[in-house]
């Protein structure tokens, strides 16, 4: 039997990657250091261009059913002046997918239960490799060496595989943090209703993901790497006063040792992703900041355009040359919308948020969705076994 296809990281890039993988025919291995599957992060919205790659594996039903889909979304003032409405069911009915919002934990849920029996293993730590041409062999902070015939780094931000691929540098801050946590007060705008609320330097966001529970984010201009005080849940509420509705609502539903903090990081976009037998996936290839909720959804696309380059090329090396070209420059254009749409956001400058907000107002319906289509229009994936 061929050695497998080592994915460092389980994430939903690297848990997508062993699926989309074992669906061509390749053996592959996941590799997480944690103990077991992680479910910090608290929810994703899994929009229309990564549903159609789920499609393609055969799960985009199960993230339907354990998750809430999208049905229109509206951004506010902070005070609750409406600005700009979406409505998606034009947009779902022309692509044949809706977007959803998901709890992390049940994403990874369907994507484990979907790879292979003992296709993944916890507390397996990588801390380097070597490519001799022919394979990797990965070596595990337990001192165990494991033979793959490539490797794919889907390790996250702080990338191990990325900084031997292309050095040790450090990620950007975008100049603003931000507290994520699940409320159990249920859609507080209706079922499938997302929001957002847009204030001077500061901003809150919200999505059902289910009928009993809402994911919910918070970011705010600050310097890096602040520290909450004892009642985080407290301090939002004193950040976020004069918020309109339901912003102080979702805080009081949310149990405050639940609630996550984070400054938001990305990396300048990088135009090689690949060395020989190893290539780099996800966050490890293209962090980008959450403006458009794509990360997740970028390192999808990632997954199984993988393996659909090496389920169709001649050898290993050629294969993941493909995924790097089909990827590349796509992956750089969701990394530099992202930063600049975070730029404009959250502004604290009075002038720019009258613009930003005026021009959101005057925005219809049919040209939100024209700016989104080309994120949301993908090729339909081909993938059969190589």
């Amino acid at each position: 039997m061929d050695a497998p296809i080592i994915v460092a990281g389980a994430g939903p890039g690297g848990l997508a990657a062993g699926v989309a993988l074992a669906r061509v025919g390749r053996p592959v291995l996941v590799l997480e250091r944690a103990p077991q599957l992680r479910v910090a992060g608290a929810a994703l919205t899994i929009q229309i261009n990564a549903m159609q790659m789920l499609s393609a594996l055969g799960l985009d039903g199960a993230v339907r059913e354990a998750g809430e889909v999208i049905v229109s979304g509206r951004i506010d003032t902070h005070r609750g002046r409406s600005m700009a409405t979406l409505a998606l069911g034009e947009a779902a009915a022309r692509l044949g997918q809706s977007s959803v919002a998901i709890h992390r934990a049940a994403l990874s849920k369907i994507l484990a239960s979907a790879l292979p029996e003992r296709a993944i293993r916890f507390d397996a730590e990588l801390v380097g490799f070597e490519d001799d041409g022919e394979g990797v062999q990965v070596r595990l902070a337990s001192g165990e060496a494991l033979r793959g015939s490539a490797l794919i780094g889907a390790d996250g931000i702080h990338s191990r595989v990325r900084a031997a691929l292309l050095g040790e540098e450090a990620p950007r801050y975008a100049g603003y943090t931000c507290w994520r946590g699940i409320s159990a007060l249920p859609r507080p705008r209706g079922a499938g209703v997302v929001g957002q609320l847009w204030g001077p330097g500061i901003r809150f966001g919200f999505a059902p993901i289910g009928p009993e529970a809402t994911y919910w984010f918070a970011t705010q201009n600050a310097a890096r790497g602040g520290e909450d005080g004892g009642d985080v849940r407290a301090e939002l509420r004193e950040r976020f006063e004069g918020f309109a509705s339901p912003v102080a609502e979702l805080l009081e539903a949310t149990p405050v040792e639940s609630i996550l903090r984070n400054d938001i990081i990305d990396r300048p976009p990088a135009s090689k992703w690949v060395r020989g037998r190893a290539a780099l996936l996800g966050d490890a290839a293209h962090a980008m900041t959450p403006n458009m909720g794509q990360g997740a959804c970028q390192a999808i696309e990632d997954a199984v355009a993988l393996a659909e380059q090496l389920s169709a090329a001649a050898s290993v090396e050629a294969g993941l040359l493909g995924y790097e070209s089909a990827r590349v420059e796509r992956a750089r254009r969701f990394v530099n919308r992202s930063w600049r749409t975070g730029a404009v956001v959250q502004s604290s400058n009075p002038l720019v948020c009258g613009m930003r907000n005026l021009r959101a107002g005057l925005s219809s319906d049919a040209s939100l969705m024209a700016g989104m289509m080309w994120a949301w229009e993908v090729d339909a994936p081909q993938l059969r076994a190589s």
